[in-house]
């Protein structure tokens, strides 16, 4: 195809109708449905096996193949997602599946070995087809972004970025191609919002101080675990091993709290407008239940754990103690966590900050509320905020945040292991330090790395591009340094 042919191709919608050419063609398409449903429900093992029945009719859906390829890595199944991806990318003429190059990366950066090709053939392509969007971009007359064009390029400038950062372990070619990546990424997304980060912290922290929280109000439950913290910070980390407690469970990536924040907000300013706050305290503790009884049925209704009879059969019925809701961001909302559970667990995990920036900036997320990670300006701003409502919550609510350091779970994983199971308030269980064998999936921005268990190589991981990194750390200014702020738990 000429360049100019690839760019047509490329922004052309993609429509396989399938329904309109047999009734297996109509299966298929209901199948891959059902495979994204099951997916944003947490059910993988269920969604690998509807794209499954889809390709047995249809091998040539492409579509149903790269979303296997995608669940089977969350599955920890590399080999058959490396298959998954190198048959999209061999069989995909007009190249409208990049996601393909993008999780064969994946599957690359975390184990070579699954793929009997290796990293050479998909950068090839790669390579290729960046030669031919460029081309067409330079032929267009029109001088405004193409979004899908700088969208494509984006994901494989980071594939070229993951290679030299991982294979070829080139860092002047790794950084150039992350800069192309991030330069066609400006040109996709709306504009960084410079200032409003600042203002929303200012806003936070002038509404929670002392005095804010009415003493008697809350509920008595520790059944919910919080863990705050920046992106990238070894967040997965704590969250298996927590979760590799048979009294603990995950909820996934989607916390139940920040699902019900905004009725928790509106009913609290509802009564506190009133003037009449009698009902408060019934109102939190009502609150309180609603966000515990959730948890629960999330976490039924993935695991097919339920209490009416129809747990799998052999299998043994499990009921928690102790639910984990991982939302980093819930470092916002210490204060409306305080007033509903004033006696759950906060844990906020912090690693060093130049390895916790280097790792948001180059690390590629799904399109959305983590574009701030690829621009110096916006990551600064955002990490700013975010040590300056952890200061906040110290300053206001002293000893309220536990503090789990990500170098401290790495040296010496055993006693912050058995600190978190006794702040939890549970007995210790030796299961929790062989958390990397349990089977289970893993749906979060670390899925590759957290299978091979606790590993020491991502510790002053940024000095390898400390050149690179000198603007970003005059940016964040005094904040380059986490020296005060020590793990606060048992033993240390």
């Amino acid at each position: 195809k000429t360049s100019l042919s690839m760019l047509d191709s490329v922004n052309d919608e993609v429509v396989i109708d399938y329904s309109a050419r047999s009734e297996d063609g109509m299966l298929c398409t209901i199948q891959c449905g059902l495979g994204k449903t099951y997916f944003m429900a947490n059910m993988f093992e269920e969604a690998s096996a509807a794209y499954s029945t889809c390709l047995e009719v249809a091998p040539e859906y492409l579509d149903a193949r790269s979303s296997r390829g995608s669940t089977r890595i969350i599955l920890g199944d590399y080999r058959g997602a490396a298959s998954d991806f190198e048959s999209v990318i061999d069989e995909d003429v007009d190249r409208r599946f990049q996601d393909a190059f993008t999780g064969l990366a994946r599957v690359l950066q975390a184990k070579e070995s699954a793929s009997e090709r290796g990293w050479e053939p998909m950068i090839q392509v790669a390579k290729d087809l960046i030669g031919q969007l460029e081309a067409g971009l330079r032929e267009t007359d029109d001088p405004s972004p193409n979004v899908v064009i700088s969208n494509s390029l984006n994901r494989l400038y980071h594939v070229l970025f993951l290679y030299h950062d991982v294979k070829t372990l080139d860092t002047d070619a790794a950084w150039e191609a992350l800069t192309s990546s991030y330069e066609h990424k400006s040109n996709a997304i709306e504009p960084w919002n410079e200032g409003f980060e600042k203002q929303k912290t200012d806003t936070t922290t002038a509404i929670f101080r002392d005095g804010f929280w009415p003493s008697g109000i809350g509920s008595q439950s520790r059944t919910p675990i919080f863990i705050i913290g920046f992106v990238r910070s070894g967040s997965t980390l704590l969250e298996r091993v927590l979760d590799s407690h048979p009294e603990i469970v995950g909820t996934g990536e989607n916390s139940v709290f920040n699902g019900q924040l905004d009725e928790i907000r509106n009913r609290i300013v509802e009564i506190s407008v009133g003037g009449d706050t009698s009902e408060l305290a019934s109102v939190i503790e009502a609150m309180a239940d609603g966000v515990v009884d959730e948890m629960k049925s999330r976490w039924e209704m993935v695991t097919g754990n339920t209490n009416d009879g129809d747990t799998a059969e052999g299998a043994e019925k499990i009921n928690p103690a102790r639910f984990v809701d991982k939302m980093l961001t819930n470092y916002y909302n210490v204060g409306f966590i305080h007033m509903l559970f004033p006696n759950a667990l906060i844990l906020h995990v912090a690693r060093e900050p130049m390895d916790t920036l280097l790792s948001a900036y180059k690390h590629e997320f799904p399109p959305g509320a983590l574009d701030y990670t690829s621009f110096f300006p916006s990551l600064a701003e955002m990490y700013i905020a975010y040590r300056n409502l952890i200061d906040h919550w110290d300053n206001e609510l002293p000893g309220r945040i536990t503090h789990v350091r990500y170098e401290d779970m790495v040296n010496d994983l055993p006693t912050v292991a058995k600190g978190v199971i006794e702040k939890a308030g549970l007995e210790w269980n030796e299961s929790v330090l062989d958390f990397h064998k349990k089977k289970h999936a893993v749906n979060t921005l670390s899925t590759t790395q957290v299978r091979k268990g606790v590993y020491k190589d991502s510790i002053q991981a940024w000095k390898r591009y400390e050149d690179q990194l000198q603007p970003l750390a005059e940016l964040v200014g005094s904040r380059k340094s986490f020296d005060n702020l020590k793990t606060s738990l048992p033993g240390f």
